[in-house]
């Protein structure tokens, strides 16, 4: 690549902060184009100053560094390495394609090898792989957000994964979440995150398939397998995933009808 690597470096801790940028500063053609402490100003900072990397916490406040990841990962995106205290999510991380997956406290012997990694990584792409990324941004952007409005209930939507974008089928997904201005879609082991508000999907959601019962979820009817009262008295979905969703008393009636359940 040309000219030096630009870093940016997505971190809600000071003293982390402070510490990889002085081992930043230490390494050859390495520019830290700016900072962001929550997963939203790190969406937007990326957006705004196009880094060729980015050192990304997992653990920070509203949309998550494996959500900043999947957010920013389109065509064009940056490398991705993670820095952080855990390593419960080393195997997510690399599912989404990062370079590398640093444990704090960071050394600097790390993450001089990150750094180089995320070079090459950059120098091989070649020019194919580069006119595929090309031709995939320009078939998103001539590509509609979603299913016209006149055509009934929203069957798809767009989606940014790793290499682009593509178009997911909504009856694989078991639930969203909101996520401050963004809402998490759950599909399987795959999870997307998109720019909406919870509000504005499920005006858009097929109402036979799909149900709201949470200010903050919605869930796939068929993948309801039970409900639960907690100790503390709420209630909670059993999902067939596994996972749990929150029911919301004003909305509890409602799924138990369509649920089937007697009174």
């Amino acid at each position: 690549m040309d000219g030096p690597l630009r870093v940016a470096i997505v971190e809600d801790e000071a003293a982390s902060v402070r510490r990889l940028q002085c081992l930043l500063a230490d390494l050859p053609e390495v520019d830290v184009v700016g900072v962001a402490v929550d997963g939203q100003a790190a969406i937007e900072l990326v957006r705004e100053t196009r880094p060729d990397a980015v050192f990304l916490d997992i653990s920070m406040p509203g949309v998550d560094g494996l959500g900043v990841a999947e957010a920013v990962q389109g065509v064009g995106g940056p490398e991705i390495v993670f820095a952080t205290a855990h390593d419960a999510f080393a195997v997510q991380a690399f599912r989404l394609s990062a370079v590398d997956y640093l444990l704090k406290p960071l050394e600097a012997e790390r993450v001089r090898h990150a750094v180089e990694r995320t070079r090459h990584r950059i120098r091989s792409h070649t020019a194919e792989e580069r006119a595929n990324r090309l031709q995939s941004a320009l078939d998103a952007l001539s590509a509609p957000a979603e299913e016209a409005p006149d055509s009934g209930p929203m069957r798809t939507l767009w989606v940014a994964d790793g290499r682009g974008r593509t178009r997911l089928d909504l009856s694989t997904v078991e639930r969203f979440e909101a996520d401050r201005d963004y809402v998490r879609l759950h599909c399987g082991e795959r999870t997307y995150l998109i720019r909406a508000t919870l509000q504005s999907l499920c005006e858009r959601l097929d109402p036979e398939r799909f149900i709201r019962i949470h200010r903050s979820a919605v869930v796939s009817l068929p993948a309801v397998r039970g409900l639960r009262r907690r100790i503390t008295g709420s209630i909670v979905a059993h999902l067939a995933s596994g996972a749990q969703a929150p029911v919301g008393r004003a909305y509890l009636a409602d799924l138990r009808a369509r649920l089937g359940l007697t009174p």
